[in-house]
């Protein structure tokens, strides 16, 4: 995927030309939207809203659930990649934090996940997508199971306070408190001081 592409994709996530409509106005999610259809929240992962008559109703999933609207309904974190961008205005293009094929583009606080030419992969280094065998595509992965004994834990992709965590094969969006940023080596999180951060 050329520079020209990622900069189309950019423009049209910034733009708000997106299947949910507007993305700074909630009340204009449900154009177009068939009656009895519920539309994912552009900012909330557990948020959704119900569309009747052009109209959006909000609504929230129960804790520990996300909004799948693929499936229209809260499901189980593990099975709806969801992510929250930190950045409320602007673009930012991040690595997916599992497939090097895809990238996340958060523009205005909304993210997208997008998917490179077949043969492509995302370079975090130019931010852009690269013939694979230029790419270090050596990303670690969530197992296809989880094991009791042993959690595992992904490095964040956009900040030094954010990791992953995963559960039943897919990453899980989390943060460290204010003040302290994830220490991948250790696996937990710590000072700023003490932390390595490689985001900076």
């Amino acid at each position: 995927m050329s520079t020209r592409t990622l900069l189309l994709l950019s423009f049209v996530a910034m733009t708000g030309l997106t299947v949910f409509g507007d993305p700074f106005a909630v009340s204009n999610l449900c154009v177009g939207v068939p009656d009895g259809y519920f539309v994912r929240d552009l900012y909330d992962c557990q948020a959704y809203h119900y569309c009747f008559n052009g109209t959006a109703t909000p609504n929230k999933c129960p804790n520990d659930f996300y909004y799948n609207e693929l499936k229209q309904l809260c499901d189980h974190q593990d099975k709806v990649l969801c992510h929250n961008c930190t950045e409320k205005t602007g673009v930012q293009i991040l690595p997916h934090p599992q497939n090097c094929t895809q990238f996340i583009t958060c523009s205005n606080g909304t993210s997208f996940i997008s998917q490179c030419e077949e043969g492509y992969g995302f370079d975090r280094r130019t931010q852009v997508c690269n013939p694979l065998k230029r790419v270090n595509c050596e990303q670690q992965q969530c197992p296809d199971k989880d094991d009791p004994n042993e959690v595992v834990f992904l490095p964040g992709v956009e900040r030094c306070d954010e990791y992953f965590i995963c559960r039943g094969g897919s990453p899980v969006q989390a943060f460290c408190a204010p003040g302290l940023y994830w220490d991948a080596n250790n696996k937990r999180c710590d000072l700023k001081d003490s932390v390595k951060c490689p985001l900076n």
